[in-house]
């Protein structure tokens, strides 16, 4: 192959990974941000179903900070599972939820009905998240196990 040949190839890959880019990313901008907020909270409880740690971390912001049952601090490396291995909402479903927008940043409250144990028992969530160039991430978490 000439290298005249290998450069048009290429140019056009280029052009077509970055009209795929903006196509997706023009879909997803096309539903109301609360809405993207809500996906961002189905596809983060999916993620950590499947263990899919690539996925949680572009989800999840290097910043993260968050605050678990037991009160204590969580960071990003906190709460990603290690190797394949399913997380701590494995199973689990985004119930009712209220979303906020104020400008790039939206608050999510709601409940996470879980499916672990004997008795499973609801979650209360609130995120924040922030919009950037890459779309949607969860910057900061607080959950409240309900008795």
């Amino acid at each position: 192959m000439s290298y005249a040949r290998f450069a048009a190839c290429t140019a056009a890959l280029v052009c077509l990974g970055a009209t795929l880019s903006f196509a997706q990313q023009t879909v997803s901008e096309a539903n109301p941000p609360e809405e993207q907020v809500k996906q961002l909270e189905h596809r983060w409880l999916a993620a950590d179903a499947k263990g899919d740690a690539a996925a949680l971390d572009r989800i999840i912001a290097d910043d993260f900070i968050g605050s678990g049952f037991d009160g204590r601090l969580l960071s990003k490396a906190d709460i990603i599972p290690e190797g394949n291995s399913p997380g701590g909402f494995a199973g689990a479903k985004a119930g009712e939820t209220d979303v906020r927008i104020f400008g790039d940043t939206g608050v999510l409250m709601g409940v996470i009905d879980t499916a672990a144990g004997p008795q499973p028992k609801p979650i209360h969530v609130t995120l924040v998240c922030q919009k950037n160039p890459h779309g949607w991430q969860i910057i900061a978490a607080q959950l409240t196990q309900m008795h």
